[in-house]
């Protein structure tokens, strides 16, 4: 625990009897809100709290609930990571600290389509702190909002652990979708999980040629050849 302010907020966190929003929390430690999002990220990174998106019906992005992971399983995930951090060159390091995660995560289903293999995925990522949303396919899954972002730099080992979960949470839908890859920061903060799956082949690909370079079309007069004259 970093200060007394960081205190203070997991103090009120733990307190509450309901999931609270990082305005509740600031009005009660006295702290402007952007100072509040800044300890709440340390305390997911330590695995002290969790936060899931509000399921507003008004259109916008939805505000993140924090509430207090006071069960074993979660203690449990924060200390896979700081075990994985220490063993990032073990090779099944990622794969064995994904499996932990994924038990302090809500319990995965059995899935009857595929698409439903992908939204359960997506809340599980939800769950341990991102702001994940899958594309309208089903074929990938936008990860913004990292809690660990601070982290990546010096470990990014940890990226490694967000992709073993995602294969894990589908491999226990039972359903044939799978990680082909996951992009890290294609754009700041912001990564991108590719999915593969038996059902979304494409029935046509239409591919175009690439783009004649702009040095070609804006030659010279002087170095095109001159039109044929027509023979009389």
């Amino acid at each position: 625990m970093a200060g007394d302010s960081r205190g203070a907020i997991l103090e009120f966190i733990e307190a509450a009897p309901d999931v609270v929003r990082v305005e509740e929390i600031a009005d009660a430690v006295r702290l402007h809100a952007n100072t509040v999002r800044g300890h709440l990220d340390a305390l997911l990174a330590a695995g002290r709290i969790s936060r899931v998106p509000d399921q507003r019906s008004t259109p916008g992005r939805p505000h993140w609930l924090y509430s207090a992971t006071a069960s074993d399983s979660v203690r449990e995930l924060a200390r896979a990571l700081e075990q994985a951090l220490d063993r990032a060159e073990a090779p099944d390091g990622a794969r064995l600290a994904a499996a932990t995660w994924a038990e302090a995560g809500p319990e995965v289903a059995a899935a009857t389509t595929p698409d439903e293999a992908v939204d359960a995925a997506t809340e599980a990522l939800s769950h341990h702190g991102f702001d994940a949303v899958r594309n309208p396919v089903g074929d990938e899954i936008t990860l913004r909002a990292c809690p660990y972002l601070e982290l990546v730099d010096d470990h990014p080992v940890i990226c490694d652990i967000h992709a073993e979960l995602l294969a894990e949470v589908l491999k226990r839908t039972g359903q044939p979708v799978s990680v082909e890859r996951l992009d890290v920061f294609p754009r700041p903060q912001m990564c991108v999980a590719r999915l593969r799956r038996p059902d979304t082949e494409p029935v046509r690909v239409v591919e175009l040629a690439e783009p004649e370079p702009a040095a070609a079309r804006t030659s010279s007069p002087a170095s095109r050849a001159p039109f044929p004259r027509k023979k009389r």
